[in-house]
């Protein structure tokens, strides 16, 4: 039952993002449907969760698989949280497809190779509070990226002769630039908490793990500090995000 309702959810997203894309090309707006389709995902998406959840006794966070689910579960509702305070109701659409890869891979391994259950001997909060927390923050590290490539994508219609459709649709240049800052700092609060829970753990994380998410930090932490005294421009920042956020994907896949 939990694979069907990831297959439900991975759909939604499909039928959500191609719909979006359809309508655009028509000329007509897009971000009340698509908000449909990635609520009734996400409805899925924690059904799934929870099935897992009971599958483990734990959090559902025991395979690349299942950590690409709760990525992608943190990506929605970081949006759902996050996308209207900062103004950026067209980030859904940009959304739905990252969601959508990442789930599609996920789908992929478990249908086919699927570890089964794997209770834990004792539940660690502090471990179940890094786990969440860390997974939380790549949630706000992949918006931060979208909202990267929304504003690459704004500034290089602004600098054109002939900005396109999707420049009139795409929110102003400063409100992205703005939305990208605080997204970094949500996500660098979220990974603090993660990382100093791993300190509390009952067992002691393995050296690649600390490293792995020792480096997370410090690289985010880096791009926030040059940021704050230097006041790179929003390109280079854009970029960086980008950049960091493919680095955090490849790091967590490995431990």
């Amino acid at each position: 039952m939990g694979l069907i309702f990831l297959i439900i959810s991975t759909a939604c997203f499909l039928i959500g993002f191609c719909v979006s894309v359809a309508l655009y090309r028509a000329g007509r707006r897009t971000a009340g449907l698509n908000m449909a389709f990635i609520a009734i995902g996400f409805v899925f998406q924690c059904l799934f969760l929870w099935k897992r959840s009971e599958l483990h006794g734990r959090c559902p966070i025991t395979s690349g698989s299942e950590i690409l689910v709760f990525i992608s579960w943190s990506i929605v509702i970081m949006y759902f949280v996050l996308g209207r305070a900062f103004r950026l109701s067209l980030l859904g659409v940009f959304t739905g497809p990252i969601v959508l890869f990442f789930q599609a891979i996920a789908l992929t391994f478990l249908a086919t190779n699927d570890p089964g259950a794997r209770p834990a001997e004792t539940l660690d909060p502090w471990l179940e509070m890094h786990a969440s927390m860390s997974l939380l923050a790549y949630g706000a590290f992949a918006l931060a990226a979208i909202a990267s490539i929304m504003y690459l994508l704004q500034n290089r219609q602004l600098k054109s002769r002939h900005p396109g459709r999707l420049s009139r649709r795409l929110p102003p240049v400063k409100y992205l630039a703005d939305a990208l800052i605080r997204l970094l700092i949500i996500g660098q609060l979220l990974m603090t908490i993660g990382v100093v829970s791993a300190f509390f753990m009952e067992k002691t994380p393995s050296s690649l793990h600390m490293a792995a998410s020792g480096g997370v930090w410090l690289l985010y932490g880096a791009i926030l500090t040059y940021q704050l005294f230097r006041r790179q421009a929003p390109r280079a920042l854009a970029r960086c995000a980008i950049v960091a956020f493919s680095f955090a994907v490849v790091t967590l896949l490995l431990i």
